[in-house]
């Protein structure tokens, strides 16, 4: 992830739409250059009581959780129709590259909308040798419906290791959408180890790091494991998950350079991997119950 505090917010014009993006960078020697993905929220269609949404077939794939206005819907998806009766039920549909929809329903519906470029989704379990997602219409899956949010929240508000944590939601949609079982892999990774050089490497790793996106593709790379290995092998190594990890030492960096008046907190945001200052100041007093300059105000020496 280029960096959870580096999201462009981009204002559409209309209220009702809200519209992020951020780059996804790979481990260095695995990808050239990031790939942008988009989340964009729609809350209110306007006052007619059906909306009529076309998408062409293009080099994107769409997934989005919406919830059902009381009305029918009906459509066309990848040229096979379809029509949902009313209901008012929270449910995920995703539109592959390459898949042309039409659909009309009811205007009072509401979506949370995630573009991903055309062999993302793929990119991010290539190493399970998996086929490619297939349309999905209108399913109740909590899984992808929970995934969905979470990337959501950590986008709106984002956290001290959200580079992390959003990167394994997208890794774990793409599992899900694929049909990929993932109880092959977990008995793989029962069978594998951490080694003590190994993790004191991505541990130093992290440490020289802090200000830079960390994300699980990265860290298994330094590592020398595949990143559906990774982060199962790290909690046993260590006690604790990779985002709890990075988050906890952000944190503390966070905190020893607040004790001293050498920085300005914008800069030690920017140094714990917020270059935006808001979004760092609304992480760390998430954490810690105080804001960086109150925290500053008490305990700097």
């Amino acid at each position: 992830m280029a960096g959870i505090g580096q999201v462009q917010h981009t204002r559409t014009g209309y209220q009702a739409i809200d519209c992020f993006a951020y780059g996804h960078a790979p481990a260095m020697a695995l990808a050239t250059a990031p790939r942008d993905v988009m989340l964009y929220r729609i809350t209110d269609y306007g006052p007619s009581r059906t909306t009529r949404a076309d998408r062409p077939a293009d080099d994107h794939e769409l997934l989005l959780l919406s919830r059902g206005s009381g009305r029918p819907a009906f459509g066309c998806l990848a040229g096979h129709h379809y029509e949902v009766k009313p209901n008012r039920d929270l449910r995920t549909s995703f539109v592959p590259s390459g898949a042309d929809s039409q659909i009309e329903f009811g205007s009072s519906a509401k979506s949370v909308n995630l573009v991903f470029p055309k062999g993302f989704l793929d990119s991010l379990i290539e190493d399970r040798g998996s086929a490619s997602a297939r349309p999905l219409l209108f399913s109740d899956n909590p899984a992808l419906m929970g995934l969905i949010s979470l990337i959501e929240l950590e986008l709106l508000r984002p956290g001290l290791a959200s580079d992390v944590i959003a990167e394994q939601a997208m890794r774990s949609i793409a599992l899900i959408l694929s049909g990929v079982d993932p109880h092959g892999f977990l008995a793989e990774s029962d069978r594998i180890s951490l080694p003590p050089a190994r993790l004191r490497r991505v541990i130093d790793f992290i440490e020289a790091n802090l200000a830079e996106p960390l994300t699980l593709d990265l860290l298994a790379h330094i590592a020398g494991l595949s990143v559906f290995h990774f982060a199962r092998v790290f909690r046993q190594a260590t006690g604790v998950s990779p985002y709890r990890y990075v988050s906890e030492r952000r944190l503390q960096h966070a905190q020893r350079l607040l004790m001293s008046h050498e920085l300005a907190v914008a800069e030690i945001g920017a140094a714990c991997g917020f270059p935006r200052h808001a979004n760092f100041t609304a992480a760390f007093t998430r954490a810690r119950g105080l804001s960086p300059s109150a925290y500053r105000a008490c305990f700097a020496l």
